[in-house]
């Protein structure tokens, strides 16, 4: 349906019972950034146009599409078509509150603002609204965010997403050069508009873009952030070593489930093996003389095993393995001084930890499995343990104190949901998840130079030579260079419209940025949080147009520039230039025709006004009208004035003039060179004529 990501507000079989009925005829709204509209029910259609988010449309019916899916046909300003119900969102009915109202008002609201949040305060009553008044008038921002490499757009979007002003469009090739790396190119002024107007995007999804970044333990679960990344790469686990708080926390929480059992040796102490302490906050281990990178946070941490088969070991005061007893929840098992278990029972399989495990011999004289030794190796610390990325994200947000959901929104927006970037493959041995430092540059690549960034030793936890420390350093970046720094929403962190760096210091280029992020960060939110009075900090301008800045929709080669333009057998005033739409002829009053010949540089452009003109007047005027691929249109224009002592073109060989010193018309041959200049003439004339104007002069002395 789209090349945009788009959201579904809502099921469509909650409301398509009602909709050939109460909704028939009905107001609705596109739910989502980039929609397209079809000539017919189904994705073998073809398209239309395309509608942007919170476009108002009126469903007038529906039906079921070639796909099977249920399509509502609809209308909007300027056509009709059809779009999949998903991808429509049914206005709720608001009743006035006059405390909300008044409320709106206070804060500043333009009226075009209210429709929208009165939609919003409908469903969630306990949200709050705030309104970031900047000062700032809106056509002066929107030149600034277009000024230098500030807001790009990705290559393979519609023509119209992508500039045509100086430097960021090559008429002579038709083709949009990059801008840090070959596939991102300078955005057009339209769809800057588009996603800066928060208008678009004041929706129960796309509002999140306005979101403050602040980390909240109690509304910001480890559930609710794998249900965020459910679908993606960050869904799945990464392998950490001893040197994780992970791996350590990880181990203890082994130990914790599995209890601890009394040696079987009394005569010697036996210690239970321990990692490094846990604490219940950074700042405590942090007081204490413990850096950020030793430290254990006490939240919910990946169990090692499963907890029915957990296992505890033990080492005696020498620090060599002890004879004891090892309980789980199924069998006894006997750790000797080599590491060798047994079981006095049934054989049962123990724990999985990472890829290592521990298993039970069959019978209580044999010996287990080497698999023993390797949970020996874990627990002082040599091999690898598994948890989440979701962990991982965790730990980096209570370290950062920044929402543990806006930084897995962004890590999505700036890997891909499949997470295949260089950047993150780990090929070089470096992490830059948030892509910190990655831009061209210097003959490197953005990736490369990203990955050389994270290779660095220095600030916010580098060099990123683990995925661990690479979210870790990243969050920590963001938090001191952006969140600390006032651009704490994802709209300002793209655009930023406040502070002493305005316009500048901006975390990304991609200009659609901020919107998908805050589409990815209100998966986050299920109903339940949702209810809760979550506050949005919407950026109000001024001088903003009266209505929402509509989403561009044209597409094909906007080149409607000339080659090439001549008049045959003259020269044109000033000589042509592709980029000099006015010129001017002056012509023989003889001549009475001209033949313009035109060429355009695109081929998909058309040309019209080219071709033979007839010159019938003292001046004509000559419009060429060239329309590109995506029907814009530029007008070149010639003027021909005639006058004594004009041009006279190769094309007249033939023209008739007085002679006046004779009296006679005669018939004139001209000859120019392409600078119109005559090279030969020859003039000739009736015997007829000569005879009747014939004087007879007499010749004496002087």
């Amino acid at each position: 349906m789209s090349a945009i990501s788009i959201f579904i507000s809502a099921p469509a079989a909650s409301f398509l019972n009602s909709a050939s009925v109460a909704y028939a005829e009905s107001m609705a709204v596109i739910a989502g950034s980039n929609v397209n509209v079809r000539s017919g029910a189904g994705t073998d259609s073809s398209i239309v146009t395309a509608l942007g988010n919170n476009a108002q449309v009126t469903v007038m019916d529906q039906t079921t599409g070639s796909d099977g899916k249920v399509w509502y046909h609809i209308s909007f300003s300027g056509g009709s078509g059809y779009v999949r119900s998903d991808f429509i969102r049914y206005q709720t009915s608001y009743s006035s509150d006059v405390n909300f109202e008044s409320y709106l008002s206070q804060q500043g609201f333009p009226e075009s603002y209210k429709p929208a949040l009165r939609q919003l305060h409908s469903q969630y009553p306990n949200w709050v609204f705030t309104a970031e008044q900047t000062g700032l008038d809106w056509s002066a921002v929107i030149q600034a965010e277009l000024q230098g490499t500030n807001s790009l757009i990705e290559k393979n979007v519609r023509s119209s997403w992508k500039s045509t002003d100086p430097g960021k469009f090559d008429w002579t090739t038709s083709s949009w050069p990059g801008f840090d790396g070959a596939t991102w190119v300078a955005a057009s002024q339209g769809i800057l508009e588009y996603y800066m107007d928060p208008r678009n995007f004041l929706d129960e999804d796309y509002i999140f873009q306005f979101t403050a970044h602040k980390y909240d333990p109690n509304k910001q679960t480890l559930e609710g952030l794998k249900s965020m990344v459910q679908g993606t790469f960050l869904a799945g686990n990464v392998n950490v070593d001893s040197s994780s708080a992970l791996y350590q926390s990880a181990l203890q929480q082994m130990y914790a489930n599995s209890g601890v059992a009394a040696a079987t040796d009394t005569t010697s102490a036996a210690t239970e093996l321990t990692g490094p302490t846990v604490a219940d906050s950074i700042s405590d281990l942090v007081n204490s003389g413990m850096s950020s990178d030793e430290v254990v946070i006490a939240y919910e941490a990946p169990s090692a095993a499963d907890t029915s088969n957990s296992v505890s070991a033990f080492v005696s005061s020498t620090g060599t393995a002890d004879t004891s007893a090892v309980t789980s929840a199924d069998s006894t098992y006997i750790v000797d001084a080599t590491g060798t278990v047994s079981d006095s029972s049934a054989a049962v399989i123990g724990p999985t930890v990472g890829d290592a495990s521990v298993s039970a011999a069959t019978d209580g004289s044999a010996a287990a499995t080497s698999d023993a030794a390797t949970l020996q190796a874990l627990a002082q610390g040599s091999g690898t343990m598994t948890v989440t990325y979701s962990d991982i994200i965790m730990e980096a947000a209570q370290i950062s104190q920044v929402n543990p959901y806006v930084l897995a929104s962004m890590i999505i927006q700036e890997q891909g949901t499949n997470g295949t970037s260089g950047s993150i493959s780990g090929a070089t041995g470096y992490y830059n998840f948030f892509n910190v430092g990655a831009y061209a540059s210097g003959g490197m690549t953005a990736v490369e130079r990203g990955l050389w960034y994270a290779s660095q030793n220095g600030s916010y936890n580098r060099p990123w030579n683990s995925i661990e420390r690479a979210i870790i350093g990243g969050a920590l970046f963001y938090a001191q260079n952006y969140v600390d720094a006032g651009q704490n929403t994802l709209y300002l962190k793209k655009f930023n419209v406040q502070g002493s760096n305005m316009f500048k210091h901006q975390y990304m280029t991609n200009t659609q940025g901020a919107a998908e992020e805050g589409k990815k960060l209100g998966k986050a939110y299920n109903q339940t949080m949702r209810n809760d009075a979550i506050e949005f900090f919407i950026p109000v301008y001024n001088n903003m147009p009266e209505t929402a800045c509509v989403m561009p929709t044209k597409d094909g080669n906007p080149n409607n520039k000339l080659a090439a333009l001549s008049v045959d057998g003259f020269a044109l005033t000033p000589g042509f230039n592709m980029d000099t739409e006015s010129y001017t002829l002056i012509v023989d009053p003889s001549v009475s025709f001209v033949n313009v010949s035109a060429a355009a540089i695109h081929s998909g452009a058309s040309i019209s006004g080219a071709g033979t003109i007839a010159l019938t007047e003292a001046s004509t005027i000559i419009p060429l009208v060239v329309t590109a691929e995506n029907g814009d249109q530029r007008t070149y224009t010639i003027t021909i004035n005639k006058a004594v002592g004009g041009m006279l073109g190769t094309s007249q060989t033939a023209a008739s003039v007085y002679d006046p010193f004779q009296g006679v018309t005669v018939q004139v041959e001209a000859y120019t060179d392409n600078t119109g200049v005559s090279q030969e003439t020859a003039a000739t004339a009736s015997s007829e004529a000569l005879a009747s104007n014939v004087v007879e002069v007499g010749v004496g002395p002087l």
